[in-house]
This record gives structure tokens, C-alpha cells and sequence, in this order.
């Protein structure tokens, strides 16, 4: 056969196929004609006047699905060119024809004529599909409009027969492939659905035609594409471990169950006035790297789901101490736990209100500070208890627990970067090649490296620390910084009264680390819903995609280009906020004289002879 007679045979059998197939067999144009436009006058048809078709596309085996070209879109279980118009001959235009089967039905032709029998997504004979039939109360997967966005040419929501994978499981019935113009029976979704979703009007039909991202619970494989996600940021910079987990505390930790306010509900993120209290100083880092990650999780082709920014952040201290606990870095089991375990839901706070800054416990700046070491600890102490158990509602051993998530960190910015100090060696950012180690090495501190064993013998000589600040101690050569209200966890309190003696968790915690993270896991737990007036979920099942959420090269590259601007803008940022206190760090890097301790009545250690009188000073240097 010649060239010529080749050409014509083939445009004469493509006419052939056409018209048999009616105008929802193969077509190529540059029309988007939508399904839902034959809802009286093509009710037999596959999509009324949509066909499949993308531009010079149609089902693309390679790809799977649905598919077509390089911006496709999905109509009804069909799609159509990115750039054309919808298309209609009568009726409402869009979303697949409504006939023989709930909301879409793909018959008479599907994937190149898939002929004899419908796939329904809301599976049911009746043109209603508020009626069904008896059978299986599953899902049959959803057919609707689903607008182009960033999926790279194919919605994520659609496997490779062209079903919504999370949605289908009733591929019975699905016999003669039905691709590239195989005929025969078509395989039809379950048939008994509840389709009370609000999502859906009285017709069958979404309220705009389009699936949107809006649960609020992710799937296990979503998860783990955050958890890789993460774990790149934190092996790039590990500093970001430890910001990451005081972000979550100071977050939620703006809960006072008193009135009720505050609490783990993302104003941290979403509101710039809670990071301008000074509470809430120098979370330039941490958050701008949580929004980056939060917009890279959103928008990748594998995931849909909107998740709250208080989700976020509380997620982001279970990274950190899972991944820094035993062996720093990522192993299986701690992947599945941080799979499994977390429970998502937590709604964001539309109206933050940058008060609730007050109810965070802050290293006290009042009258004692600057003065004898037994006061700033008793106030130290007072502000534990005010804070973390009076407001946040933990008990005496739950604040002592969280407070042990000093372990990873160090005071990073505050005093200024030249003192710049960790609590604990093995808490270093670079302490192994994964970053710091998330143990009890901070309560096992007080016990292995403190001499004193009571507060009036620590004033007294304030041993191993041998410079001596308004409000927080270092060690000469180690550069380890404590801070007063670390230091009165060790010792026994000198006036129950004010606060309960921290110390006696302190020593059960040193002696014994999975006693600790016990502890510490539920008091996280547990800070991570105060204030959430929701029900909180557990990731549900991947059934579609579950490709391991591993990252592509040009995502790292991303990823990477991205930290490291977020890194610089954070810097300026802390760099200028440094020099506008400049004032305010020069009083708290100022060692402390001891010798203005003394006046009249009281000895240089801020004790009364044998006895402790009140939480008063009236002394010059105050």
C-alpha cells in the first residue's frame, strides 16, 4: 500500500471511530468541552460533548490515569486542554454526563471506548444519585472536576484505571481491559453510598465542580513526605532541630486554662505580632523554614491536604526529639512512629492576640535579678510554677520533663552571639554528624556535675560555675549556660509555699533516661492540645500514590535553595533586632559583683543566719 492510501486509510478509520463513538469518543482540539453539558440531551453518553481529549492527547498509557499532554485537567473522569473554555451544548456545562449512574458515569465509551457497562463514582442505576440500589456501602470512587494546578499534567487524586485511588475499592467487574479502545465490561464502583457529604448538592454535583484540598488529616504517605522534607532541613542545619522545639513550646505554651486563652493554635506562625513580644524573640529561623516546608508539603504532586499551621508546629518537636533520641537521625522504626503516631486536626487561631505571650515562663527579669543566688531561685522556682502549672496545667513532674528539652539547645541568641552557650556537650548542634542528642543528659547534670546538694550551699559558692550573671550561670571552659530556672530544679525548694521542691524529678530523671522520655513524650503529648477544642486524628491509610514520599533531585535543589534564603533573611533579621537591644544584652552579659550582695542583716549568699526570710530585697543593687 502506498504512503497515500496508508494516510487516508488511517483518517478514514479515526472518522469511523469518531462517529461511531459519538462526540465522546477520541477528538483533538484545543476544546476543553466539559461532561455535565448533556444532563438532557446526551444522557447516554460518556461525558456528553467532552470526550477525552487534551489538545492533539488523549489516554496516555505511560502515565497512567487519566492523562493527557503536559497541563491536564480532570472532567468528570474526563479532562480537557489547560488552556481552552468549557464547552457546552445544553444544560449546565462541566463534569461529565448525568446519566444511568450517580454523579459521573462513564459509559457507552471510556478510555477509548471501554464499552457495555458504566463506572460510576457515586454508583447507582437511577439518574438521582441520591438514590442507590442494594449492594456494598463503599465508595466508588469520585468523578468530578478537578482543577489544573501544579500536579505536572495529571491530578494525584486519580490511579491508574482512572479512579480517585483513596475513594475506590469496588474494581469488581472490570474484565477485557478497557484501554486503547478495548471493549467490555467497564467495572462499576460499589453501588449503596451515603451521599449525605455536604460537599455535594441535591443534583449529585459538587457545589463548584471541583475537588478541593481541605482535609485536615493527612495520609500516612503524606507524612512521610513531610518527615523527608524535614529531615533535609535538619541535616543541612541542625540548629533547626532544637528552634523547631522551642517554637512548639512557645506556641502552645500560650495557654492559660484559667480563662481559657491561647494554646497550641498556630498564631506563632501565622501572627507577626506574637513574635514581636520579647518572649517570643529571635523565631526568625524556625518559622520561616516551618512556612517553606508547609507550602512545599501542600503543593506537592503527591498530596492533598490542608493542614493547620498549630498542626505544624507541634509536628515539629515530635520530628525533632524522635529523630535526636538514641542514635540521632532517621532509622525505620522511628519513621514509623512519626508516621503512625501524631495525631493531626488541630484548628488555627483566626484571632491571635500577642498578650498571650504572658503566659509563657521567662527567665525572671524582677526584683531578683542581679541579686543573691537564693532569691533568683526562689523566684525562679515561683515562675515554674506560675507558669507551666498554675496556667499550662502541667504537674510538677511534667514541667521538669519539658524543661528537659534543654538538652537539645542552646541560649542561641539572647545574650547575643558572642555568648552564645549549649546546657549540655552532648546537646552540642554538631555533637554527632545527625546534630545534638535528645536524652537526660540535662537532669543528669545537676546530679553528676553540681556539688551542692541544697540552694544555701550552691549560693554560697555557686560551684562549677565561675562567672556569675544577673540571671543565668556559665561554666569558665565548657561554655555551659544555665539558666536560673534551670537551676532550681536542683535542689530542694527553701519555701514549698511559693513552689514545690523540682528536685526530687530532677534525680529520678538522671538516674534513669527511659523513665524520662516516658515522662517527657506524655507531658509533649499533652502540651500539644492545650487549648485544642477539636477532635484530633491519626494519618489515615495511603491507598493511592504511596510511593515513600521520597524526594526528587530538583526538590532537594529547592528545598536547598530555599533554607539557605530563608537562613540569610533570618540573620539580618536577628541582627538587627540585637543591636536594638543592644542595652538589654549588655545588662545581661554583665557579670554580676557579689560583693554588692551584703547590706545590713544579710549575708552574701542572701541568707538570714540559719533561715530564709520571705522573697523581698531592699537592698541598692536592686
Amino acid at each position: 500500500m502506498s504512503c497515500k492510501k496508508l494516510h487516508a486509510a488511517i483518517v478514514a478509520a479515526f472518522l469511523t471511530a469518531y462517529y461511531i463513538n459519538g462526540v465522546s469518543g477520541l477528538r483533538n482540539t484545543n476544546s476543553r468541552n466539559l461532561g455535565k453539558s448533556s444532563k438532557s440531551s446526551t444522557s447516554s453518553s460518556s461525558g456528553g460533548d467532552a470526550g477525552w481529549h487534551h489538545g492533539s492527547h488523549a489516554w496516555n498509557g505511560d502515565h497512567g490515569g487519566w492523562y493527557g499532554g503536559g497541563h491536564g485537567e480532570w472532567y468528570g473522569g474526563w479532562h480537557g486542554g489547560h488552556d481552552s473554555k468549557p464547552y457546552s451544548t445544553s444544560g449546565k456545562s462541566g463534569k461529565g454526563s448525568k446519566s444511568s449512574s450517580g454523579k459521573s458515569s462513564k459509559s457507552t465509551s471510556s478510555k477509548s471506548s471501554k464499552s457495555s457497562s458504566n463506572k460510576s463514582s457515586k454508583g447507582s442505576s437511577s439518574k438521582s444519585p441520591k438514590s442507590s440500589s442494594s449492594g456494598s456501602s463503599e465508595d466508588g470512587g469520585h468523578w468530578v472536576w478537578v482543577e489544573y494546578s501544579h500536579h505536572h499534567g495529571h491530578n494525584h487524586d486519580w490511579s491508574d484505571d482512572g479512579w480517585s485511588g483513596s475513594e475506590y475499592s469496588g474494581k469488581s467487574g472490570k474484565s477485557g481491559s478497557g484501554k486503547s479502545g478495548k471493549s467490555g465490561s467497564g467495572g462499576s464502583g460499589n453501588s449503596s453510598v451515603d451521599l449525605s457529604d455536604d460537599d455535594w448538592l441535591d443534583d449529585g454535583w459538587s457545589d463548584d465542580g471541583q475537588i478541593e484540598c481541605n482535609s485536615h488529616i493527612p495520609n500516612q504517605n503524606e507524612v512521610e513526605i513531610l518527615i523527608n522534607a524535614m529531615d533535609f532541613f535538619a541535616s543541612k542545619h541542625h540548629p533547626l532541630v532544637s528552634q523547631w522545639t522551642r517554637a512548639a513550646f512557645h506556641d502552645a505554651g500560650s495557654y492559660n486554662k484559667n480563662i481559657p486563652e491561647g494554646g497550641a493554635n498556630g498564631c506563632l506562625m501565622n501572627d507577626k505580632s506574637m513574635t514581636e513580644e520579647e518572649a517570643n524573640s529571635f523565631f526568625e529561623a524556625p518559622v520561616s523554614t516551618l512556612w517553606i516546608l508547609k507550602d512545599f508539603w501542600h503543593s506537592h504532586p503527591d498530596t492533598c491536604m490542608k493542614v493547620s499551621s498549630a498542626d505544624i508546629l507541634q509536628f515539629g518537636i515530635f520530628f525533632s526529639v524522635i529523630r535526636q533520641s538514641g542514635k540521632p537521625g532517621l532509622t525505620k522504626s522511628k519513621v514509623e512512629r512519626l508516621v503512625k503516631d501524631f495525631e493531626w486536626g488541630r484548628p488555627d487561631e483566626t484571632n491571635c492576640n500577642s498578650a498571650w505571650a504572658e503566659n509563657l515562663p521567662e527567665n525572671p527579669t524582677g526584683h531578683a535579678y542581679g541579686g543573691p543566688i537564693a532569691i533568683r531561685c526562689l523566684e525562679a522556682g515561683k515562675e515554674i510554677k506560675e507558669k507551666l502549672m498554675d496556667r499550662n496545667g502541667f504537674s510538677t513532674e511534667e514541667a521538669v520533663a519539658l524543661i528537659g528539652a534543654h538538652t537539645i539547645g542552646m541560649t542561641r541568641h539572647v545574650f547575643g552571639d558572642k555568648h552564645a552557650g549549649i546546657w549540655i556537650g552532648s546537646g552540642d548542634d554538631d555533637a554527632t554528624p545527625k546534630g545534638p542528642v535528645f536524652n537526660n543528659d540535662f537532669h543528669a547534670y545537676f546530679v553528676d556535675e553540681v556539688p551542692a546538694k541544697d540552694l544555701h550551699t550552691f549560693a554560697a559558692n555557686h560551684e562549677p560555675f565561675s562567672l556569675i550573671y544577673p540571671n543565668w550561670f556559665r561554666e569558665d571552659n565548657e561554655a555551659e549556660n544555665f539558666l536560673d530556672t534551670d537551676m532550681v530544679l536542683a535542689f530542694p525548694s527553701v519555701d514549698e509555699s511559693a513552689h514545690p521542691s523540682y528536685h526530687t524529678f530532677t534525680r529520678k530523671f538522671a538516674k534513669s533516661n527511659s523513665y524520662f522520655m516516658e515522662t517527657f513524650f506524655s507531658a509533649m503529648d499533652k502540651m500539644s492540645k492545650l487549648g485544642v477544642r477539636a477532635y484530633l486524628h491519626k494519618p489515615r491509610e495511603c491507598k493511592s500514590r504511596c510511593n515513600g514520599g521520597e524526594l526528587t533531585l530538583s526538590q532537594r535543589q529547592y528545598l536547598h535553595k530555599a533554607l539557605n534564603e530563608a537562613l540569610l533573611e533570618a540573620q539580618e533579621a536577628i541582627t538587627i533586632l540585637q543591636e536594638n537591644r543592644y542595652k538589654d544584652i549588655k545588662n545581661l552579659t554583665t557579670l554580676v559583683d557579689t560583693t554588692t550582695w551584703y547590706v545590713p542583716g544579710w549575708t552574701a549568699d542572701g541568707w538570714v543566719g540559719d533561715a530564709w526570710e520571705g522573697d523581698t530585697w531592699n537592698g541598692d543593687s536592686f
